[in-house]
């Protein structure tokens, strides 16, 4: 899987989510597993492209390049490590209301017997 397929299966998933019944517990679930998932796979994409980027700035840095400098050009060179750092803060965000939506579900079934 490309990093942007798993990009891309993940917006469906967030749009899934904002279309599922808060009191559907059994899909909140299933989209909290999918969502982990991909973002497991993403992250050991993001530490490539980081990597890949802090090396590049290191190699400038020692070429005499400002660090400043080096940086906007690694920015340049890798623009997927920022589209991956705003997609995976916003699905966390959507994880934690996910969790937050099955907590609350557990607690109403604890609190109705």
């Amino acid at each position: 899987m490309s990093h942007k397929s798993a990009i891309a299966n993940l917006t469906h998933l967030c749009t899934r989510y904002m279309e599922t019944d808060v009191q559907d517990g059994e899909t909140l679930s299933e989209l909290l597993r999918d969502i982990s998932g991909i973002l497991f796979y993403l992250e050991t994409v993001r530490a490539d492209y980081h990597n890949k980027w802090s090396t590049f700035v290191n190699d400038k840095i020692a070429a005499k390049m400002s660090v400043a400098r080096a940086q906007v050009e690694a920015d340049v060179r890798y623009p997927e490590l920022y589209e991956l750092r705003r997609t995976m803060d916003a699905a966390y965000t959507v994880v934690n209301a996910i969790r937050t939506n099955i907590s609350y579900l557990k607690s109403e079934i604890h609190n109705s017997k």
